[in-house]
């Protein structure tokens, strides 16, 4: 839309301001006198007008409606009055000398369609003007757009963020650039201008990376977010997931080990499929998964955004149904060369884990007690010894047993967790970056080494990592352009062979602390050789994986910024090399005793190699135009193909000959051999359309049509569409009265996506073949094994999702508020179809048969400003993340309403019934302990619910469960839906109400971070058989957990567990069966990070050519507020990892 602009009639000619322009102003000098009308230098456009009584100064606006030309003039010069003139298909000449007749002005045609009304005797000056652009720290911004406000007059900023420009005197000269708050300031003659820009972090204006593309966030109508790389950089991080954990609404990022090699998990959204479901993450528009994604060097990242909702990711197809990951890596940028290096060095402890007693006389009197009266452990020859140890604790702590003299017997007051892990480890991590950009070039280039020492006390395991990346893209001329994105990857982690088995942190939890790693003579215990021994002398395992992957890409511009033609290949290859061997370990259980070994005595090398193909292509086009300044036409369509191909190689024979060269071609034993080939291949066609009116109304539409490999030929394709839009009631004439309200927004959305997250050859019966156990003439023959049947139905998983948002900003963003709400429909789900008879002699073929819908909301909510502390600026920011989601089957065949444990096996095994919410407890209700015989003989029998141990007698101290349906038995009743029996729902596992607090500061060069992290709302049960959290009353030979001292006795009728006795938490029942008193709360509030930086002053580094030089000290979390009874890290509840740890780095960036 054209517009007219004026200078304030108030203001005197020689200092006018508000000079606005709204296309390239170039040098004027318009000299007195010039009275006379002149049509000289218009080109031969024509327009229409007809109109009586309009004023002068609204015809010219009109006209620059209508034509390509911009008119300045001064409010004061145009005579208030009106006229009426009609004249068709006419020059804008003869237009503009009919309306001027009769009047003192004058007009000049300049460069660029800008028409100059004047009075007579009128001039402007023009004056040169200088200045610097910095940030906020003071750090130099190259590439920043200096321009005359409303034209295309202006320059960039050059390497030390300098500029020059000659404009007329009085102009506003704005200043723009990428992730800044734009600026303005007055142009004075001679006059130095310095500005400091400021971050945007929300930037309604801000461009975020969406499918096969980029929009302005303001323009936005599905649920999107997005952050700048630049939020991962204030903190040292080891992988990318790990940095992004509370940083976006609904991302929910989990870790359930603290193995340094081990990546975390991806979700949006909370629960997808009882099939499973990932969201597609996207590295430069490369598929990768999480795993691969934890490889990269967080220092590369740009952005991150999130497509939440199934019209912003309906684009992706088949691999998207439950959201999308885009992560962007850095470019080049215009300007000199840059350079930026970072390095840090870190510190890692033990977090959270198990207390336990390690007093031998406290732990045998638990441990005998808790085993009468099924036997005598630890007689009373044992715990007189251990009490006479107590009072002389000079008394050795391996003797010969009482009661076998064969034997040892132990009195040790071993922690085996401190034995086995060491109370720091180091990590070191060092990267850089050059990178530079002009009208021609564009090209980055980066490089990442990380070295990290796990917390084992001997032989530690260890993760080393390498990244390369080289970016270039080449401008050939204004229509062509190329380019390649090229990345090396080499990962390597070691560590002793018999802790790569969850088992071995198992052990390391539940080891008796009775024991000892010696005996006497100095040989190993039992105990000490599965655990230190194992460490030290059982061998070792490797795993090295190298990656190389390359994309090509080009644009071409078919209509110079509206029609560009764009096509990418991408060429990947990975190798994984994995190379074991592990060594029998001796140890004597007694002094007569002959010496056994681990591991059977059996000692075996193992080889792995996995070999990843991987190719993409995309081809698509983009068009992008607005008519007469209101209307913004935007489409794209595009094809997509993916192929991958995986080939996994395993050898392992036993019997070593040479512990010097442990290989399988050194060994005599039985070889086992094992190959898994798997390959698939999507291939899609996608289109977008969206359309904005003046800013106010956006739609969008997208869709796909998806074919995909794992389906049979007749049910492989799928057109998945969506649609989107959004309403920008800020934008709208009756809202301009309203101060102070940046954006008011409502957004809504539908669509549907097809979901291939299954197996590569599910459509297909498969045939397994390998060794059977009998011997047939001297061998083991290979047998085959029948295919268990398939259903010709199978086929997509259908996930369709209603979205609805809105977006509120006030006070210059300084306030910002969104919040969506959402259904999603995951329907044709893989489960088990109707039951069939044995004598049908397989299990029934999986079917499309069950359904799940999933409601939620997220919300985000932060508050950001700065004011003056004396002469310098204090910042700040408060940004708030929560969400919720509930997830309930709709469709599952079971008739009879059968009930499952919320933990039985994985999601797609279990049962489930119609109605049923995803992580429901069923459990019994406990009134507390019987105290009393008469308490046991008037309360409803519990027999059915006993230790099968106790021969399902109960005692005086034993948990009291209560009689729902009052029919005198606590019982499972039929174990249905409709006869639960005494049971009701208790809780729910899910993790509901995922929150984080970011807390940022920044004063005189001082940064400051703080990151707090949780969940809201979490029920968990500790399972049958959880030593961890159960101690001695699961197992009588497991450790004594600190928490069980606190149990049912006749002194402390109201302790936390009933009286002592084992087994009763090892099946489900007693304990073991999920009740009201041992329901935990799992909810948590973590404080996830804190990190605190200098920045050096501009004056003190400028001296050594440095732009920018930071120190800072982070730590990771650093603690826990939690409300579980044992000592567990409620982000991994089974204990069974290995243990999480706390962070304490020290770092340095630097700027060239």
């Amino acid at each position: 839309m054209k517009k007219s602009y004026w200078w304030p009639s108030h203001i005197p000619q020689r200092n006018m301001r508000k000079l606005l322009l709204r296309m390239k102003l170039t040098s004027v000098l318009l000299c007195a006198g010039f009275l006379q009308l002149s049509a000289h230098g218009f080109s031969q456009e024509r327009i229409s007008v007809n109109y009586n009584n309009i004023n002068i100064g609204k015809l010219l606006t009109v006209i620059g409606q209508k034509s390509d030309y911009t008119f300045l003039y001064k409010n004061a010069s145009i005579p208030d009055r009106k006229i009426s003139i009609s004249m068709k298909d006419a020059p804008v000449a003869e237009i503009l000398d009919k309306a001027l007749a009769g009047t003192s002005l004058g007009y000049k045609i300049m460069k660029d369609n800008l028409v100059v009304i004047l009075e007579a005797g009128e001039t402007v000056q023009n004056v040169h003007i200088r200045g610097r652009v910095t940030d906020e720290a003071g750090n130099p911004l190259i590439g920043v757009t200096v321009l005359v406000k409303g034209t295309t007059q202006g320059a960039k900023t050059d390497n030390d963020g300098r500029f020059t420009l000659e404009v007329p005197e009085n102009a506003t000269v704005e200043f723009t650039y990428v992730g800044y708050e734009a600026q303005q300031m007055k142009a004075r003659d001679g006059a130095s201008l310095n500005i400091a820009m400021k971050a945007n972090s929300s930037g309604l204006n801000e461009v975020v990376v969406v499918g096969y593309g980029k929009q302005k966030r303001a323009n936005l109508s599905g649920a999107v977010d997005a952050i700048s790389g630049k939020e991962l950089e204030s903190r040292p991080i080891a992988n990318i997931g790990n940095g992004l954990q509370g940083l976006l609404p609904n991302l929910n990022i989990t870790n359930n080990n603290g193995r340094v090699s081990s990546a975390p998990k991806f979700n949006l959204r909370g629960m997808t499929s009882i099939n499973g479901g990932d969201p597609f993450i996207l590295v430069d528009n490369i598929p990768f998964t999480n795993e691969e994604v934890s490889r990269l060097n967080p220092a590369d990242v740009e952005s991150v955004t999130t497509l939440k909702d199934a019209a912003s990711a309906a684009i992706y197809g088949a691999r998207a149904a439950f959201g999308v990951v885009l992560i962007t890596t850095k470019s080049g940028k215009d300007g000199r060369l840059l350079m930026n290096a970072n390095a840090n060095y870190a510190v890692r402890t033990l977090g959270l884990v198990p207390k336990i007693i390690t007093d031998p006389l406290t732990t045998m009197q638990y441990k005998h007690d808790a085993a009468t009266p099924l036997y005598d452990l630890y007689p009373a020859a044992d715990r007189a010894y251990a009490e006479k140890l107590a009072n002389d604790p000079s008394l050795p702590r391996v003797i010969v047993s009482p009661t076998d003299k064969t034997k040892y017997a132990y009195y040790g007051s071993t922690d085996w967790l401190h034995e086995v892990y060491q109370k720091t480890a180091p990590a070191y991590n060092a990267n850089f970056n050059i990178s530079r950009g002009d009208e021609k070039l564009n090209y980055y280039f980066s490089g990442d080494y990380y070295k990290q020492d796990g917390m084992l006390r001997y032989n530690p395991d260890q993760y080393t990592r390498y990244n390369m990346r080289a970016k270039a893209t080449y401008t050939i001329n204004d229509r062509v352009k190329i380019g390649s994105n090229t990345m090396y990857t080499n990962t390597t982690y070691s560590q002793p062979a018999n802790t790569v088995d969850y088992l071995f942190f198992h052990n390391a939890n539940r080891t008796p602390s009775l024991s000892v790693p010696r005996n006497p003579d100095g040989t190993w215990t039992s105990d000490g050789a599965a655990l230190l021994g194992n460490l030290q002398s059982g061998g070792r395992s490797a795993d090295t994986w190298s990656e190389f992957m390359t994309t090509l890409n080009a644009e071409i511009n078919l209509v110079k910024d509206v029609w560009t033609l764009k096509g990418d290949a991408t060429y990947r290859r990975g190798n994984n090399v994995g190379k074991s061997y592990t060594l029998p370990v001796p140890y004597s259980n007694g002094p007569d005793q002959p010496t056994q070994y681990t591991n059977g005595n059996q000692s075996s090398a193992n080889n792995s190699t996995s070999e990843l193909k991987y190719n993409v292509y995309n081809v698509y086009t983009d068009f992008h135009k607005t008519f007469n300044k209101k209307h913004a036409v935007g489409a794209l369509a595009g094809f997509n193909q993916e192929y991958h191909y995986t080939n996994i190689f395993n050898v392992n024979r036993q019997g070593l000959i040479s512990t010097q060269y442990p290989t399988p071609q050194l060994a005599t034993g039985n070889i086992t051999e094992k190959q898994t080939i798997e390959d698939w291949a999507v291939r899609g066609i996608f289109y977008r359309l969206n359309y904005t009116y003046d800013d106010k109304y956006i739609v969008e539409v997208n869709g796909r049509n998806d074919g995909s490999s794992r389906f049979r030929a007749d049910n492989r394709w799928g057109f998945f569409p969506s649609a989107s839009a959004a309403w920008v009631i800020s934008k709208e004439k009756f809202f301009s009265d309203i101060k102070g309200i940046d954006l008011l927004k409502l957004r809504g959305s539908y669509g549907s996506l097809g979901d291939q997250q299954w197996k590569a050859y599910g459509y297909m019966p498969l045939m397994s073949a390998g060794n059977i156990n009998s011997v047939l003439n001297g061998q083991l023959p290979i047998g085959v094994y029948a295919p268990t049947p398939v259903t010709a139905t199978y086929t997509w998983q259908s996930v369709k999702t209603v979205n609805g948002g809105i977006d509120f900003s006030m006070l210059k963003e300084r306030l910002f508020f969104s919040y969506d709400r959402y259904t999603r429909y995951t329907n044709g789900m893989f489960a088990k179809s109707q039951e069939l008879p044995n004598v049908y002699g397989a299990p029934a073929p999986r079917t499309n048969s069950a359904d799940l819908k999933t409601r939620g909301w997220e919300m985000t909510l932060y508050w950001r400003d700065q004011f003056k502390i004396g002469n310098n600026d204090f910042g700040y920011g408060v940004k708030l993340l929560v969400a919720d989601s509930r997830s309930f089957i709709t469709r599952f065949t079971n008739p009879t309403g059968t009930l499952a444990n919320y933990d039985a096996g994985s999601l797609e095994n279990r049962n489930y019934y119609q109605g049923q919410e995803i992580g429901d407890i069923w459990g019994l209700v406990t009134e507390g302990f019987f105290q009393n015989e008469d308490e046991l003989k008037s309360h409803a029998k519990q027999s059915k619910v006993g230790s099968d141990d106790q021969q399902y007698q109960f005692y005086v101290g034993d948990l009291k469960f209560k009689d729902l349906n009052g029919d005198g038995s606590v019982d499972y009743g039929d174990n249905t839906i409709s006869n639960p029996g005494d049971r009701k729902i208790i809780g729910n596992n899910m993790p509901r109400f995922p929150y984080s607090i970011d807390l940022t500061a920044s004063y005189k060069g001082f940064d400051f971070r703080a990151l707090i992290q949780g969940i809201g709302k979490r029920d968990w049960y500790p399972n049958a058989g959880n030593h961890y959290f159960w101690g001695v009353y699961s197992q009588p030979w497991t450790n004594v957990q600190v928490h069980n001292l606190d149990r049912w006795t006749p002194e402390t009728p109201n302790g936390y567990f009933p009286r002592l006795k084992s087994y009763i938490a090892e099946d489900a029942t007693e304990l073991g069966a999920p009740q009201t008193r041992y329901l935990q709360n799992a909810a948590y509030t973590r404080l996830k990070n804190v990190s605190i930086g200098y920045t050096i002053p501009k004056s003190i580094t400028e001296k050594y050519k440095i732009l920018r030089f930071r120190v800072y000290f982070s730590a990771e979390n650093i603690f826990t507020i939690s409300h579980l009874k044992a000592n567990i890290d409620p982000e991994g509840l089974d204990g069974s990892v290995y243990p999480y740890q706390k962070t304490y780095s020290f770092g340095l960036n630097l700027n060239f």
